[in-house]
């Protein structure tokens, strides 16, 4: 990666004043590169129990990947030190064909919190013109946190995505969120007649699982019918 490909990092953290947070960084305050580090600096308020970080980077043009091997955190007045083991690809050339990671924090005095690969399902419902050509992004929230907009790239059911009466599974990576309690999922209006029909978005926490949360709509996601909107929250069942 060069300095104009410099990823888009979120720091997640719980403090018991102001609950779940974020830190975005995408024009660092002060940035020190090297052949294989990048050291940047940058001023917060109180971070509290840093338990996960994602980064994701832009898909940008002529962008080929990058390779993340570990991210430290420090406080620079206490310092405290987080450390997140990596070691992975962000691109969507390889295997995983995934802009958007997340890791947990790694200290001596707390458990490791597990990553899932969680699979999401997209239902599409059986009416004329149920499909979509447009992107599609869903968020999952749990009660430790969510996943951030995730756009679902990858069918693991193959033909074309969102088509009429079809179901499409999708892998979203994130540290456990713990019990699944809502979705939003919408799409950008991209093509004609970008509006869907959406049954429901089923997820479990890996393809083994027997657990699954359902998130039922039963309506369209259009501009000119149903809601009238292209995004929806969507409580568990």
């Amino acid at each position: 990666a060069s300095n104009s490909t410099f990823p888009l990092f979120t720091v997640k953290f719980r403090n018991s004043t102001i609950g779940l947070g974020k830190i975005s960084l995408s024009e660092p305050a002060l940035t020190v590169w090297s052949s294989s580090c990048c050291l940047v600096q940058v001023e917060t308020g109180d971070l509290g129990d840093v338990y996960k970080i994602r980064v994701s980077c832009d898909d940008m043009p002529g962008f080929k990947g990058w390779h993340l091997k570990s991210f430290h955190l420090e406080e620079l007045h206490t310092k405290q030190e987080l450390n997140f083991d990596c070691n992975c690809w962000l691109t969507l050339n390889r295997e995983d064909k995934e802009m958007v990671k997340e890791f947990p924090a790694v200290t001596e005095e707390k458990k490791t919190l597990p990553v899932y690969k969680y699979v999401v399902s997209v239902h599409i419902g059986d009416r004329w013109g149920a499909e979509t050509f447009a992107n599609v992004y869903i968020t999952l929230y749990g009660k430790r946190g969510d996943t951030g907009v995730r756009k679902l790239h990858t069918s693991l059911t193959k033909g074309r995505k969102f088509q009429r009466n079809k179901v499409d599974s999708f892998l979203v990576e994130a540290v456990s969120l713990s019990h699944l309690q809502k979705v939003v999922i919408g799409h950008d209006g991209e093509g004609y007649g970008a509006g869907m029909y959406l049954k429901m978005v089923t997820v479990k926490e890996s393809q083994d699982s027997d657990k699954e949360w359902v998130f039922p709509l039963w309506n369209w996601l259009d501009t000119h019918l149903g809601l009238c909107e292209t995004v929806c929250e969507i409580v568990t069942v």
